[in-house]
């Protein structure tokens, strides 16, 4: 056991790394294709936005998560936070409350429930009333349940036509706003040009399972990323769990496509008009994340089914460069490389695997776990400086994050891609039968 814990620990050691250090200059001008493939490339794609974000914040922290300014309540624009669900009995309750306390004094809530077989039409009826027993709360929440089950989609293009903001923020039924979250949502649109903020999204029920630690981390470290691609006008997509929009903008587009509405749909046809799309640090919502590995897996794949099914079918004129401008154009390509790059990387893996040698492969994994650990701690550190997550106590899981990463975030998303590119079970099972017959085929 010694003797394997001095092999695994072997790279960590401090003369090993200040000779590697010396080696540096040398391999940066070098054409060794491993170094170049699993050092610097994932430092420059990965590491690098991140501690440019750290940078800027670090000098010019308002450039990052700008202070709301104070308005008067009669000068607070109405936003209409419009939430769609069915069977949501358990959270809807708490999503309302959260936005009738989200501390923002022009508010309505619309609450549209797909034909749900529980009672949570009652619950999100008597959740205005819990909170301050005021019949101005109650007239605050209007909620419209529908007499047959039309799918998510349907029923929150339904709220958009309902919703009488000027701004129309879309969040999920176990969303929660966090307090002065609106306030922070708002400020991107200052700017005429913007037409989409997306927000910080945390996870509610971090402490439940290991899987929804795991999840705290990989939602925190896509934050900074965030960050740095709003900046440049590249970032993909404004989460269904929390996104604040021009109503303008959702009534011009109809909302969203019936049978696929994802939010990556919809950001896309907002890219595609020109609209800036941008982020908000201060903007938290909290959401409950799966606790189960089934769970977890079913999202995953239903996403990345979805990414292969807008990007590549439906947005495929967005690959004609040039077409939409060269910020979509990097999107296209940014979304066509996520898909490419992890199957790229392991096939790399195995051909330096296979060129070293069977007896060398447990050196090249191993350093590229160290590797990978290094770069999750300097992008993890950074985040908990900016966002204040993830948790402390979840950053000895780092350790453990690139088998969660790998095993079952890699392998459930290469899975969904393949099987969609096959046309293998591409219905969706959260899609009723009658809008999935209507839908065309792309």
């Amino acid at each position: 056991m010694s003797g394997f814990l001095h092999y695994f620990l072997s790279t960590l050691d401090p003369m090993s790394n200040l000779g590697f250090s010396y080696a540096i200059p040398e391999l940066m001008t070098s054409a060794l294709p491993e170094w170049w493939l699993f050092i610097v490339l994932p430092f420059a794609f990965l590491v690098l936005p991140s501690v440019a974000v750290w940078l800027v914040y670090l000098f010019n922290p308002a450039a990052v998560r700008p202070p709301p300014p104070a308005l008067p309540d009669e000068a607070a624009p109405l936003v209409s936070v419009v939430v769609a669900g069915r069977n949501e009995s358990e959270t809807i309750g708490q999503c309302i409350r959260g936005a009738l306390l989200c501390g923002y004094p022009n508010l309505e809530v619309v609450f549209v429930d797909d034909n749900s077989e529980d009672d949570s039409v009652a619950i999100a009826r008597r959740a205005a009333l819990s909170v301050t027993g005021s019949r101005r709360d109650t007239e605050r929440v209007r909620i419209f349940p529908s007499p047959r089950r039309n799918g998510k989609p349907s029923s929150l293009n339904i709220g958009i036509r309902m919703a009488r903001g000027e701004f129309i923020a879309i969040i999920d039924a176990d969303t929660i706003l966090q307090y002065g979250s609106v306030q922070h949502w708002l400020l991107p649109f200052r700017d005429p040009a913007v037409g989409a903020v997306a927000a910080n999204i945390k996870v509610n029920n971090s402490p439940k399972t290991l899987l929804t630690r795991f999840q705290e981390i990989e939602y925190a470290l896509k934050t900074t990323a965030k960050v740095f691609q709003a900046h440049f006008n590249i970032l993909y997509i404004v989460s269904g769990m929390g996104g604040i929009f021009r109503a303008e903008i959702l009534h011009r587009l109809g909302g969203f496509d019936t049978g696929l509405g994802d939010d990556r749909d919809l950001t896309m046809m907002i890219r595609k008009q020109r609209w800036k799309v941008r982020f908000s640090v201060g903007a938290v919502v909290w959401t409950t994340c799966p606790e189960t590995l089934n769970h977890l897996v079913k999202q995953r794949v239903r996403w990345r089914r979805n990414v292969v099914k807008i990007c590549i079918s439906k947005h495929r004129d967005t690959f004609l460069l040039g077409r939409y401008g060269l910020a979509n154009a990097y999107v296209a390509l940014e979304v066509l490389g996520r898909i490419v790059l992890p199957l790229a990387l392991l096939l790399v893996v195995l051909w330096a695997s296979f060129s070293a040698g069977p007896l060398n492969v447990p050196e090249i994994l191993t350093t590229l776990y160290w590797m990978t650990n290094l770069y999750l701690l300097i992008r993890m550190s950074i985040a908990r400086d900016i966002t204040e997550s993830p948790t402390p106590r979840n950053f000895w899981l780092m350790f453990l994050f690139p088998f969660y990463a790998i095993f079952v975030i890699g392998f459930s998303q290469m899975y969904a891609e393949l099987a969609e590119l096959l046309r293998i079970g591409s219905k969706h099972y959260y899609v009723p039968d009658h809008i999935w017959e209507e839908i065309p085929w792309w």
